[in-house]
């Protein structure tokens, strides 16, 4: 389990809370020590509240033969992180659902045991109503069907159970969550226009940041669907040099400009002999040999196999192939048709590439240039995060 500094924060603000309350409730007659010893308490409870929140959500995915990597508890809630996601759509209802009902149990338990001690204990049952409350919010903001809560993913499932696809489950979701979005700025600005600015501010923020996050979702389901209906051969490129074997080392000194200016890692240069594929080698040889002996050395004496070089099938999906392109050292591939011939190369760039292109959007040379020169995917997109998403989640 982790603990998000932020939750600090949390605890420090209910503790504050719920000790002036108790203080305002007997007038200042109690102590300042018994004050802080409240507010302690009530937020403990809380924290163990969430806590068994999570708790409920890992021990189910347990259940659904999940493994669970870890539990965090951040700013008023947590997360329980799944190895993988829930391959059916009825465990994953039982796995979001969990959650909420294990807060509307406690918040039904403690509200029932503060009515129980109004009258033989007055401060218990006002630290138990408290955190009751605070269980009956948390279970009740949890069912929203708003992405990623767990009322968001409860509809998807729903969905998901009804039509069979996950991804009409996520795309209703996210929807909802645009919906909820619009209800909320548009009762911020009735709030400003009835005088209400402090509400008026609160509904506007939770609202922006509901669309924004709806927004992000729906853009990330458009880039999985995008890796998943293009194949390598659609978008790999040909970096990659064509030279005879028995030529002279010293034909490899054309290349090294070629290398510093537009690539991080070496130029492939393939070997053919009789029109066959026989290995590869790259321009580094020449640090190992004297200039002198360039003309006396032959490429065929430094000829590795091709199969050493990381490669893939020119008819696989994308999101296999930024899985693969992330597990090698350079961020490249070397592509192979169906009869394992070369085709092709495909890098970090040529992915970027061709998903902005689906997008809608060109990037200019110069920005390409860059991304191939530090091997990295244009604007930063995060392409791995979301090939692993769609591995884990069987989103495919």
């Amino acid at each position: 389990m982790r603990i998000h500094p932020s939750w600090f924060l949390v605890f420090l603000y209910f503790t504050l809370s719920a000790k002036d309350q108790f203080e305002t409730l007997l007038n200042g007659q109690a102590s300042i020590w018994n004050g802080w010893v409240i507010g302690a308490s009530t937020s403990s409870l809380l924290f163990l509240s969430v806590l068994l929140h999570e708790l409920a959500h890992s021990f189910v995915a347990i259940g659904e033969g999940l493994k669970v990597r870890d539990i965090t508890l951040f700013f008023l809630g947590g997360m329980a992180s799944l190895e993988k996601e829930c391959p059916t759509s009825k465990g994953s209802l039982k796995i979001a659902i969990s959650g909420p009902v294990v807060s509307l149990l406690l918040a039904f338990l403690m509200i029932l045991l503060s009515n129980n001690l109004s009258v033989s204990n007055f401060i218990l049952s006002n630290l138990f109503k408290q955190v009751g409350s605070l269980n009956l919010l948390i279970g009740v903001f949890n069912l929203l069907p708003i992405m990623p809560l767990d009322g968001g993913v409860i509809l998807k499932s729903l969905i998901w159970y009804f039509t069979g696809s996950k991804r009409a489950g996520i795309k209703v979701a996210i929807g909802s969550a645009r919906l909820i979005s619009f209800l909320a700025i548009f009762i911020g600005i009735l709030s400003l226009l009835r005088g209400n600015f402090y509400l008026s501010i609160c509904f506007s923020i939770i609202g922006l940041f509901v669309f924004s996050s709806s927004k992000s979702q729906s853009q990330i389901i458009q880039i999985q669907k995008i890796l998943s209906e293009l194949y390598v051969n659609q978008v790999c490129s040909r970096s990659f040099r064509v030279l005879e074997d028995d030529l002279p080392v010293k034909v490899l000194s054309k290349y090294s400009s070629f290398n510093k200016d537009n690539f991080s890692n070496e130029v492939w240069i393939l070997l053919c002999r009789e029109g066959r594929w026989v290995g590869y080698v790259n321009e580094k040889i020449l640090k190992n040999i004297s200039v002198q002996n360039w003309d006396k050395k032959f490429l065929y004496e430094f000829s590795q196999p091709i199969n050493e070089l990381p490669s893939i099938s020119e008819k696989e999906s994308l999101w296999k192939a930024i899985l693969k392109i992330e597990k090698t050292k350079d961020g490249r591939l070397l592509v192979l048709s169906f009869s394992g011939l070369p085709l092709g190369t495909l890098d970090r760039v040529d992915l970027g590439k061709a998903v902005l292109k689906k997008i809608g959007l060109n990037l200019p040379d110069q920005l390409i240039k860059i991304a191939r020169k530090e091997n990295i995917y244009p604007l930063g997109l995060n392409l791995p995060n979301i090939a692993q998403s769609m591995d884990s989640s069987d989103l495919i």
